[in-house]
């Protein structure tokens, strides 16, 4: 999608209903969408491509993902995904049915002072109560699957790019990643960068202590506003990786009162959350205006995204807005990576 274009109608992911009646179209009528399948050769049946497509939703749902494990959950995806071109669909459009919502991958990435305050935001009696509610208890239950999660998505991208995905027990036993492991695993890749040099700046290093701990805003040189809504610069993805989560509808206005609906939540409206598998980082983008890429898309760093805005119930406030917020988890450290870390880690872009 051209992020000139914000306003442009985006497809929306297939609801779990809409994969049993693609399924079924593939059982009686596959025959010729497999013999038009770019991939049709691959030797798998046409009748199994529809089943796999048929199970998807289910396999990938977090009480069938705490009864599986890493490697069952990787070897469904990546077959889903072949199944899907034999099928002559787009996986991307299967992958953004199954895989969890933006809220239960905000909660699989949350730390415990994240849990915090979704508790305090419980207690309110209107819309964002009952989201943040529902997102602590969604926190409690993705953290624990998040490895099996993160192989269902490292074996999408494999098959995506038609690459072979390390298994489970290797990413499991993989260390820390230091500095020089990233850095490796972005040798020859295109030099990423968040935008075009003179369309944003960092914050000083002395100002982070003021600021979030395990995030860092980015902010825009100017913007073009339409009321409350700001349009920044366009934004270029840091890392590569599948897109898990994406949302371009958040619906508000300034402070929590005002929150609608959509998103990736009330705090952060409209971004992605995009997963490399050779670092194994979460890198979410969060207040975008509009936003490209969807569920089950795979992009390059450097790849636009999207520009940048100021949706999200606090970047809304007046003097709030004005900047992208980045936060990277690292899973192989199960961490969020600190302001002090991301500062470092731009200046080097």
């Amino acid at each position: 999608m051209d992020p000139e274009k914000p306003d442009q109608t985006r497809t929306q992911p297939l609801s779990r209903k809409a994969l049993a009646m693609v399924a079924m179209l593939v059982l009686i009528f596959g025959g010729g969408w497999a013999s038009l399948a770019p991939n049709g050769g691959l030797g798998l049946s046409t009748k199994g491509a529809g089943i796999a497509i048929a199970t998807l939703s289910r396999s990938l749902e977090p009480s069938a993902m705490a009864q599986g494990s890493a490697d069952d959950a990787a070897a469904s995806t990546g077959a889903i995904v072949r199944n899907a071109r034999i099928a002559g669909i787009d996986p991307a459009e299967i992958l953004a049915a199954a895989f969890p919502p933006p809220s239960a991958i905000l909660g699989m990435l949350s730390l415990d002072r994240d849990i915090d305050d979704f508790l305090d935001y419980a207690e309110r009696d209107d819309a964002a109560g009952d989201y943040y509610r529902a997102e602590a208890q969604a926190a409690r239950e993705m953290r624990p699957l998040r490895p099996r999660y993160e192989a269902a998505f490292a074996a999408a991208s494999a098959a995506l790019r038609g690459t072979e995905a390390a298994s489970p027990d290797e990413a499991a036993r993989a260390p820390a990643q230091s500095a020089d492991l990233v850095a490796a695993a972005a040798k020859g890749r295109k030099r990423p960068y968040i935008a075009s040099p003179g369309e944003v700046w960092l914050p000083p290093k002395s100002e982070l202590p003021l600021s979030h701990p395990y995030a860092l805003d980015i902010f825009f040189y100017s913007v073009e506003r339409s009321g409350e809504a700001e349009r920044g610069p366009v934004l270029h993805a840091l890392y590569p990786g599948i897109v898990v989560a994406s949302a371009s509808d958040w619906s508000g206005g300034r402070g929590i009162s005002k929150w609608k609906g959509g998103g990736l939540s009330p705090a952060s409206g409209n971004g992605l959350v995009i997963f490399d598998p050779s670092t194994r980082r979460y890198c979410s983008y969060f207040h975008m205006s509009s936003v490209g890429p969807r569920t089950g898309d795979w992009v390059e760093a450097g790849e636009a995204l999207g520009r940048g805005g100021n949706t999200g119930m606090n970047a809304r406030m007046k003097g709030h807005g004005e900047h992208v917020h980045i936060e990277i988890f690292d899973s192989a450290r199960g961490e969020s990576l600190s302001a002090y870390e991301l500062l470092e880690l731009l200046k080097r872009q």
